[in-house]
């Protein structure tokens, strides 16, 4: 994908996250529940990972790996928490780079760490550095994503998730759901 896609990704979360830091101090709630939050959460993300410029497949454009993950949240409080995202694709395949090669994948291992935002009790945004692990080649991975969250009883929540991973040979964005569970007692 070419740089200018990124910009535009960039951009677009800015625009849509910027209305939201005006509104946030109308939508704090003062009730003795939302004081309350659980600091460890653990996720599991079941989801497609769509790879562009593969060429295994004969119109040589998209490829949809399944992906599987499993996210370890540590939260400050209700709005900052910082995450250890782990996701592995299902798949194995070929890119192709700018350089007209072709790159072999099987079974990419990404890690990140990324700052996860709240603005509200249903939304969050990340982002963060990451390393994507594979015995071809690996890469360095900047990853951005949003989730759109419902939370439920017991420290139970499930949401839609949204990624993007950029590296030097391509982007790769992902959609999945995750469900999380908190750990130990509120505090």
């Amino acid at each position: 994908m070419h740089n200018s896609n990124l910009y535009f990704l960039i951009l677009l979360l800015l625009i849509i996250e910027n209305p939201l830091f005006a509104q946030d101090h109308n939508e704090h709630n003062e009730g003795s529940d939302h004081e309350k939050i659980h600091h460890h959460i653990i996720g599991l993300f079941v989801g497609y990972t769509v790879i562009p410029n593969e060429v295994s497949s004969e119109d040589s454009q998209s490829y949809v790996a399944p992906t599987l993950g499993l996210d370890y949240i540590y939260k400050f409080n209700h709005k900052i928490a910082v995450s250890l995202q782990n996701d592995l694709e299902l798949a194995s395949y070929e890119i192709e780079t700018e350089h007209e090669e072709t790159l072999k994948r099987e079974y990419a291992f990404v890690s990140a760490v990324v700052f996860i935002y709240e603005p509200t009790d249903w939304w969050a945004v990340f982002g963060g550095p990451g390393y994507e692990f594979e015995h071809h080649e690996s890469f360095f991975v900047t990853r951005l994503g949003t989730e759109f969250v419902k939370k439920f009883n017991d420290g139970w929540s499930l949401a839609v998730t949204l990624a993007v991973d950029i590296k030097e040979v391509n982007i790769t964005p992902a959609i999945g759901i995750t469900i999380f569970k908190g750990l130990g007692k509120t505090k």
